[in-house]
């Protein structure tokens, strides 16, 4: 990104709204970026990421752009999207939303009304954005103590997870799950899944597939030595293993396996090596459509021959 001096973007007159969006599981509300995408020379698919500042007396929401392969580092990462108007809208993280200020915005996402939807003044800070609310389209101001219409307790989760951030803690943040999955990735397959199938079960299966170790170093095909990157490793089973195998070997653990979270799991799985991949410049080409993928975070080198980037 640019860096300019710190001051406003907009003419006073001109307020970004928070909106609705139902583009990621993990973010109901999304902040339009009008002419900051300029400034950021952001355009859609690119991945940003979220904090809290202060301003004043008002939380400031601060938005930065970041590369992929940074993204699982990220403590929120989430992706530009464009709407159905080629606007462009980032969504903002539901605890960060839900969090009581300075911590976050305090507003209650169930009574949210997105017709008087609250409004932002973006400024620049070196080279993130800051996006300082304002008023809500009704003209009442936003204040920073309970607003009428949102929750009076703050989200304690929420509060502990962004202090850990201030402090460099590496400690997950609460949408990050027990598999080795970016959220990023998990957010676009939920968005893009046929059906609507809850997160929870997607999540579940991801996690079990971790918890219950059912796919590990002895499992990769032969034939082609895995590729890893950082702590995770691009595991190939047998065409078609994820319905003839895993799911079995998931309901023996007692496991609920849906089929559509079923196929939005190995649909995250395949997204996600493919992301590895990229960011390993390749290694599997010549390989696509004759196995099935899943990735793992484990990194036998005894028994593998390991691939590094």
């Amino acid at each position: 990104m640019s860096t300019r001096p710190t001051g406003t973007i907009l003419d006073d007159d001109r307020l970004l709204a928070l909106r609705e969006t139902d583009e990621t599981a993990a973010s109901e509300l999304a902040l339009e970026l009008g002419p900051v995408a300029d400034f950021m020379d952001a355009s859609a698919g690119d991945d940003v990421d979220w904090g809290v500042d202060e301003h004043g007396d008002l939380p400031m929401l601060v938005c930065s752009a970041i590369a992929d392969a940074e993204t699982g580092d990220a403590p929120y990462p989430r992706r530009v999207l464009e709407d159905d108007d080629d606007a462009l809208v980032v969504p903002v993280p539901d605890p960060i939303v839900r969090a009581a200020p300075p911590e976050g915005l305090g507003l209650d996402l169930e009574a949210y009304d997105p017709d008087r939807p609250l409004l932002f003044d973006p400024i620049t800070a070196g080279e993130t954005i800051g996006f300082v609310p304002v008023r809500f389209g009704d003209g009442e101001p936003y204040r920073e103590e309970p607003l009428p219409e949102a929750s009076g307790e703050s989200d304690p989760v929420a509060e502990g997870t962004i202090d850990h951030e201030r402090d460099a803690d590496p400690t997950p943040r609460p949408e990050t799950m027990d598999a080795p999955i970016d959220p990023v990735v998990l957010d676009g397959v939920l968005a893009d899944a046929p059906n609507d199938v809850p997160e929870s079960d997607v999540v579940g299966v991801l996690e079990a597939i971790r918890t219950h170790d059912l796919v590990g170093a002895g499992n990769h095909v032969a034939g082609a030595d895995p590729v890893t990157v950082d702590d995770r490793a691009i595991c190939l089973l047998e065409d078609d293993a994820w319905v003839e195998r895993l799911a079995p070997e998931l309901e023996a653990a007692d496991v609920d396996v849906d089929p559509d979270a079923l196929a939005a799991a190995r649909e995250a799985h395949e997204r996600q090596a493919d992301r590895l991949l990229e960011a390993a410049d390749g290694g599997y080409d010549d390989l696509e459509g004759e196995y099935d993928v899943v990735v793992t975070n484990e990194r036998d080198t005894a028994e593998w021959e390991v691939t590094e980037t």
